[in-house]
């Protein structure tokens, strides 16, 4: 049974599945360590174009079994017909998954999918369909399964989205397209959201200003990468297109060269404080501008997130 913990702002944490989940001793010894502090949930990220389906699904329902933390499973929908979307969400909702992230995701270099793929397939395009459909499957499994009923009533299905506050990358979109984006992801049945990485305070709080003035009610979560790892920063900017403030990764890389390890894992006490110093002051400024709490994206390390809620003291 979830434990409830008594907190003024929300906190989790995302997580990336192992290759090998039977074989990753590492991946669940942060599992265990995160779960000791009783986040409200914990992600896990999803493949694109499905390519990681089984470990997702064998990671959430194992969090589900043996954690007292109810996890968030991922769920991209790009690239992949309807009906194995269908499929794949029923398998997540059978393990007992209750939580998702509803997300359009990104097109896979070598989708599973692409030679089922015709000019006739039915596709769900985007978040906006992926939380339509989540919310009918569930409706459609309770008219089928008083059992499925029952676990509605004490266990609603929840659905998160994701909010691009600074504009999406990949599209190609601005602060306006997202806010309205973010409406009708809303308007769709969406529960919260969850921000991109941003490192700019005012990016968030003229977001959620917009955002609350267009008619957004949900609440906006603010997504943070607490790190003091120069090249974790930089990995980031090549994988989503946004680039750290170069003021921080120049102070962290010269902190790291005068450390003894230079890998990011270090105990370098300088480079910590940069890192860690960072990321309060952004999160406390994200919580006075109205964030329900913050979400970690951990690349499944424990020690900097923990670091981190501690100087929060969440």
């Amino acid at each position: 049974m979830q434990r409830s913990v008594q907190r003024a702002h929300t906190l989790s944490f995302e997580l990336m599945p192992p290759r090998n989940v039977n074989c990753a001793p590492k991946f669940w010894q942060c599992v265990d360590k995160l779960s000791q502090i009783h986040p409200d949930f914990l992600s896990v990220t999803y493949g694109a174009g499905g390519n990681d389906r089984s470990t997702s699904l064998e990671v959430n329902s194992r969090i589900v079994a043996e954690s007292p933390v109810m996890p968030v499973a991922h769920l991209t929908c790009i690239d992949t017909p309807k009906d194995a979307v269908e499929d794949i969400a029923n398998d997540f909702l059978a393990g007992g998954v209750r939580m998702f992230l509803a997300l359009r995701g990104d097109h896979p270099k070598d989708s599973r999918y692409k030679d089922s793929i015709g000019p006739d397939t039915e596709l769900v395009r985007d978040a906006v369909e992926l939380t339509h459909l989540l919310r009918s499957l569930d409706k459609k499994r309770q008219r089928q399964s008083q059992y499925a009923k029952f676990k509605a009533i004490t266990r609603p299905l929840v659905i998160a989205v994701a909010a691009f506050p600074d504009g999406n990358p990949v599209l190609g979109t601005n602060v306006d397209a997202e806010v309205e984006r973010l409406l009708q992801k809303q308007d769709a049945g969406a529960d919260f959201a969850i921000t991109q990485l941003y490192y700019d305070p005012k990016i968030f709080d003229d977001f959620m200003n917009l955002a609350r003035k267009r008619g957004v009610t949900i609440p906006i979560v603010a997504g943070v990468l607490p790190t003091w790892c120069p090249d974790r920063l930089l990995r980031c900017e090549v994988n989503i297109g946004i680039a750290p403030p170069k003021e921080l990764v120049h102070a962290l890389g010269e902190a790291q060269d005068a450390g003894d390890g230079g890998n990011g894992d270090s105990n370098d006490e300088r480079a910590r404080e940069i890192g860690l110093s960072f990321w309060e002051d952004l999160c406390k400024k994200a919580l006075d501008s109205g964030a329900p709490g913050v979400h970690m994206f951990t690349f499944n390390k424990w020690e900097p997130p923990l670091a981190l809620t501690q100087r929060l003291a969440l």
